[in-house]
C-alpha cells in the first residue's frame, strides 16, 4: 500500500515546480487553472522571487501549496496501486481531499482562499509565535504549556515526530512554555509563521470557516483520506465539524502515520519540499520515501511505481 502524504504550509520556496510548469503541460494546466478560479498571478507567485514575500503569506500560501498538490497528484495518478490512503498536514488535508475527489477543485481552492484569509485575520488580531520543542516528551510539552496559560493562551499545535512537537500561542505565554523546557534540556526552535495555527488564537476563523464549509457539497472520495486530529477517516458527514475544530486542533502526524506502518509499503509526498518523508523516516527509519516536485524526481517516482 501506498501513503500519500500531502504538504502543509511552511514547505513552500520561490521556484517550486517551476521545471515541471515549463515541461508538463498536464501540470502547467492544473496551476492555469488554479490562478483562473483564484483571481491571482498564481504562477507569479510561485515563480517570481520579487512576490517572495506574498507567498509567505498565509492568504497566498495556502491556495498555492493546495494548487500545487492537486497539479501533482494528476501526474501521478496514472501510476498509483489501488491501494493507497492519503494523510495532510493542516491545509495538506484538503489537498488530499480535493485530490481524493471528495470535493471539487475548484470548491477547494476557494475554501482554501478564504481559509486562508479567515487565518491571517485571526493572526493579525493578537501577537503571537510558534516554536518547534526538540527531544522532548508530549506529556512534558503539554506540562510546560498548562503552566504558561497564566500568561496568555498557548497550546500544542502539531505532534510531527516522537520528538519534534510544535507549540504556538500569545508570545509570553511561548516565551514560558521555552523556557521550562529548555530548563529540562529541550531544544526549542522558532517557525517563521504568520501566526499560532491549531491553537486557541485561531478561534475567531472559525464561524466564518464553518459558513463556507457548509456550502461545499461532499462525496465518498476515490480512496481514504484520515485526519490527524482525529485519526478517522474524513466521511462527508462529519466534514464540516472536523474541519472546523480543526483550525483550534492539535495535529497528530506521527500518531496518524503510525497507525498504518505496518501495511505501508512506501510513502510518497505529494507537495513542494521534503519536510512530510523526513517526518515518515524520522517515525520507521527503513520505510521507502519519494518526493514529487520536481521533474527529476517525478520520473523517479514514476520508475518505482511501474516496477512495484
Amino acid at each position: 500500500m501506498i501513503g500519500l502524504l500531502f504538504s502543509g504550509q511552511g514547505s513552500q520556496q520561490t521556484g517550486m515546480t517551476q521545471d515541471l510548469y515549463d515541461q508538463v503541460p498536464r501540470y502547467r494546466q492544473v496551476i492555469d487553472q488554479a490562478a483562473d478560479i483564484l483571481g491571482f498571478d498564481l504562477p507569479g507567485v510561485l515563480f517570481d522571487p520579487a512576490k517572495a514575500a506574498a507567498l509567505n503569506e498565509t492568504k497566498y500560501c495556502q491556495p498555492a501549496i493546495l494548487a500545487v498538490s492537486y497539479g501533482l497528484y494528476q501526474l501521478l495518478v496514472d501510476y498509483l496501486p489501488p491501494a493507497k490512503f492519503g494523510i495532510g498536514l493542516s491545509l495538506g488535508e484538503y489537498s488530499a481531499l480535493a485530490a481524493s475527489n471528495e470535493l471539487t477543485f475548484a470548491d477547494a481552492l476557494r475554501l482554501i482562499k478564504k481559509r486562508g484569509e479567515l487565518m491571517q485575520q485571526a493572526s493579525e488580531q493578537t501577537p503571537s509565535k510558534m516554536v518547534a520543542i526538540i527531544k522532548a516528551d508530549l506529556a512534558d510539552v503539554q506540562l510546560a504549556c498548562q503552566a504558561a496559560e497564566n500568561s496568555g493562551a498557548i497550546g500544542v499545535a502539531n505532534v510531527n515526530t516522537p520528538h519534534q512537537i510544535v507549540i504556538g500561542g500569545e508570545i509570553a505565554a511561548v516565551d514560558a512554555a521555552t523556557k521550562q523546557l529548555q530548563a529540562s534540556g529541550a531544544k526549542v526552535l522558532p517557525l517563521q509563521v504568520s501566526g499560532a495555527f491549531h491553537t486557541p488564537l485561531m478561534q475567531p476563523a472559525q464561524a466564518e470557516l464553518k459558513k463556507e464549509l457548509a456550502k461545499v457539497t461532499w462525496t465518498r472520495g476515490a480512496f481514504p483520506v484520515y485526519s490527524t486530529t482525529t485519526q478517522a477517516e474524513f466521511v462527508p458527514e462529519i466534514m464540516v465539524d472536523n474541519l472546523t475544530n480543526q483550525l483550534i486542533s492539535t495535529t497528530y502526524f506521527a500518531k496518524t502515520l503510525t497507525e498504518h506502518l505496518a501495511k505501508l509499503d512506501a510513502v510518497i509526498e505529494v507537495g513542494p519540499g521534503k519536510t512530510l518523508i523526513s517526518f515518515a523516516r524520522k517515525i520507521k527509519r527503513q520505510l521507502p520515501t519519494y518526493r514529487v516536485d520536481s521533474y527529476h524526481a517525478l520520473q523517479a517516482t514514476i520508475a518505482f511505481l511501474e516496477a512495484s
